[in-house]
């Protein structure tokens, strides 16, 4: 979750220093955004829930995002977002909890113990029985303060916010003119 954050924070950089402003963001016109929050609550509760629910909760959220996804498809970035959501969701569909390379937990310096106990019932570590393991958590990002395995559907994900914030930065909201400056029908210049 840190990973995604750091990545946003970056693209608002990216954007200042193309010029861009983040008012320029209300500019995208973003369609049926409550169906995000909706997938949002959705998967919060499956994974508070755990066991059967979690992947079920990460289903639902991934066809409300999808659902979202479609309706505003001509938007840059949201087609990686969709690439990213689609991997992580067939990963945890067929394994039923994301699977986490235990080589990656140790570059990141993570312990196995919360997956080991069940106490974090969204992932697994991964194992023989594993299918598509490349899709699973096999990322170490060394962030100093919170070091994070993450899949590459987050990278796709973020890579595809950072996109849409970007480019929705640099956008120009329309500039209204002083009453002066503005053209009057049938006047001419003197």
């Amino acid at each position: 979750m840190l990973f995604a954050l750091v990545v946003l924070l970056v693209a608002v950089g990216v954007g200042y220093t193309a010029g861009g402003r983040l008012d320029g963001l209300s500019t995208l016109n973003l369609r049926r955004s409550w169906v995000v929050a909706a997938a949002v609550v959705v998967q919060l509760v499956g994974g508070l829930v755990g066991g059967a629910a979690y992947p079920l909760g990460l289903a639902a959220s991934a066809l409300l995002v999808g659902y979202w996804l479609t309706a505003n498809r001509g938007v840059r970035g949201t087609g990686l977002v969709a690439l990213g959501l689609l991997s992580n969701a067939l990963v945890v569909g067929i394994n039923g909890a994301m699977p986490v390379r235990g080589e990656a937990l140790g570059r990141a310096r993570l312990s196995t113990q919360d997956i080991l106990s069940g106490e974090d019932p969204r992932h697994e570590l991964a194992g023989p029985a594993t299918h598509l393991l490349a899709l699973g958590d096999v990322i170490p990002v060394l962030l100093p303060v919170h070091p994070e395995v993450v899949s590459v559907g987050d990278v796709l994900v973020a890579a595809g916010l950072a996109q849409l914030v970007v480019v929705g930065m640099r956008r120009r909201l329309p500039v209204s003119l002083p009453a002066h400056k503005r053209a009057v029908p049938g006047a001419t210049d003197a």
